[in-house]
């Protein structure tokens, strides 16, 4: 257990699940670098991989952004450290997860770097997947913030199925 902005942070030993998410964090810095990441959605699901709460993360690129600005990213690190004390209260409200919890991690961008990303021998491991609108029942959804991280504002909720 080790502490990171004063909240408690828990680390996976786990040689596969360490894997899927360095894969899902190679892919998710790949869309930014293209400026095609629309969403994160890290989703916890219970035994039949139904849904039971998703955390939400929305970028938006900022076109105005100034390189100068916050060049030591201390303005960055006080976002993030803000947003793991909001998710960290926030966390404290949720009810307990069943035993047989698992995740996802889903990445939202678009068919042309999805393409892109597939042909590229780095990402051939990462399961893309064309997915259908499909509206989901949310039975609620609880703000977290917005925050920016360098070209980036980052809308983040909750969502309680």
């Amino acid at each position: 257990m080790r502490k990171k902005y004063n909240v408690v942070v828990y680390r996976s030993i786990h040689p596969e699940v360490n894997q899927y998410i360095e894969l899902c964090l190679k892919t998710i810095v790949e869309c930014l670098k293209n400026n095609q990441l629309d969403c994160v959605e890290f989703v916890v699901t219970e035994s039949e991989y139904k849904p039971l709460l998703k955390f939400v993360f929305q970028f938006d690129k900022n076109s105005m952004f100034d390189e100068t600005v916050d060049a030591y990213l201390v303005q960055c690190e006080q976002n993030l450290r803000a947003f793991c004390l909001k998710l960290s209260s926030v966390s404290n409200n949720l009810k307990e997860l069943p035993d047989n919890s698992s995740f996802s991690i889903y990445i939202h961008t678009n068919e042309s770097n999805a393409v892109a990303m597939s042909i590229n021998p780095e990402f051939e491991e990462f399961p893309l997947i064309e997915v259908k609108d499909i509206s989901e029942e949310t039975d609620k959804i609880i703000p977290l913030s917005r925050f920016s991280i360098r070209s980036y504002a980052i809308d983040t909720y909750v969502e309680l199925k």
